[in-house]
């Protein structure tokens, strides 16, 4: 809110001095209550431990499994993290003032949609990823998991990364999970956009005309 007004005020500066045929004086565009105002907004917003690793205060946080597993391995985005976690329990949105994406727009944005469900009769998660050219990881317990090893003589190469869970221990399922990750983060850029053109080339079989057949 802070920097929106000072950007509406220093628009209204920047236009005025336009109007008059002048390059206005950065210097002095900004006065000293709207330094004062962005040195408050910058002081209330410090703090001395680090940041919440969930967007919404969670009922009975205590209880929650994402919440006690992030704990558990201790993932609360240090700055020596390599991985960082954001929980956002809530369904997107474009009216969200937090994240204000439709849901088709924030898949259409991310890299891979990781889904290792153990059970699924469907699974829409990954199809909804496949339909937007987005790779994403299933397991073989899933109805989408099942109807893509049957339907792709090799699923990784179009994006769909399916998990073991049905012939594994799931020690095994997690390590198999690992290396679909990490291999994925391996990829250069040109294998991604790659590899993203041919997962959107899988819609097709996924159009209800044919999945009603």
């Amino acid at each position: 809110d802070t920097a929106q007004a000072v950007k509406e005020k220093f628009g209204k500066k920047l236009y005025n001095a336009l109007l008059k045929g002048e390059i206005p004086d950065l210097n002095k565009i900004l006065d000293r209550d709207d330094i004062t105002i962005m040195k408050r907004a910058i002081f209330s917003t410090q703090r001395h431990c680090l940041p919440p690793v969930t967007t919404h205060n969670m009922i009975d946080d205590g209880n929650d499994p994402i919440l006690n597993t992030i704990r558990r391995i201790g993932l609360f985005n240090n700055r020596t993290d390599r991985v960082k976690v954001i929980v956002h329990p809530e369904f997107l949105s474009s009216t969200s003032p937090l994240l204000p994406l439709d849901y088709e727009e924030f898949v259409r944005g991310c890299h891979l949609g990781v889904f290792p469900s153990y059970y699924e009769p469907w699974g829409y998660t990954p199809a909804e990823c496949t339909v937007m050219g987005i790779p994403s990881v299933t397991t073989n317990l899933s109805g989408f998991g099942c109807f893509m090893q049957e339907h792709v003589a090799d699923p990784a190469a179009y994006g769909i990364y399916i998990v073991d869970r049905r012939f594994r221990s799931p020690d095994e399922s997690c390590n198999q999970l690992t290396q679909f990750l990490y291999g994925f983060c391996q990829q250069s850029r040109r294998q991604r956009i790659i590899q993203r053109n041919r997962t959107e080339r899988l819609s097709d079989l996924l159009d209800w005309r044919y999945l009603g057949r």
